[in-house]
């Protein structure tokens, strides 16, 4: 990525995620989608709006939120990061588990339309991300 003066600005990634396994895999997994991104993980949905909405931390190039974070809260997530007015710059990815579906239109209502199958073989993961961060970032 680069910025207005030519100079390689790193990658901000935002990752909605609970569970101390997927992190550690999506870790493992960017570190070899794309080595130079800078990853911040969230384990609750309050920790992830205070972010969005402060200054404290960098402005994300995408936000990849597991549906089932929060006790399986997906749709109040997304609601609540919609009303984030920073969020209507920042690429949304929905990671949806295949034997639990989601709500797509009700997603797409909230200006979301970008649901993925949750990736759980590594190699396929990696490539998963790969994809993301060419179309996204």
């Amino acid at each position: 990525m680069r910025s207005q003066d030519n100079a390689v600005e790193a990658l901000v990634i935002f990752i909605a995620n609970d569970r101390p396994d997927d992190q550690y895999l999506y870790r493992q997994a960017f570190g070899q989608a794309c080595p130079s991104a800078v990853l911040y993980f969230f384990t609750h949905k309050a920790e992830l709006l205070e972010a969005l909405s402060s200054q404290v931390y960098p402005v994300p190039s995408l936000l990849i939120m597991d549906w089932d974070m929060d006790r399986h809260q997906g749709y109040t997530t997304l609601a609540l990061v919609a009303a984030t007015p920073i969020c209507y710059t920042i690429p949304v990815i929905i990671l949806a588990k295949p034997d639990q579906p989601i709500d797509e239109d009700s997603c797409e209502k909230l200006g979301y339309e970008i649901v993925i199958t949750k990736e759980i073989m590594y190699t396929r993961l990696v490539g998963q991300l790969q994809g993301l961060v060419r179309a996204f970032a």
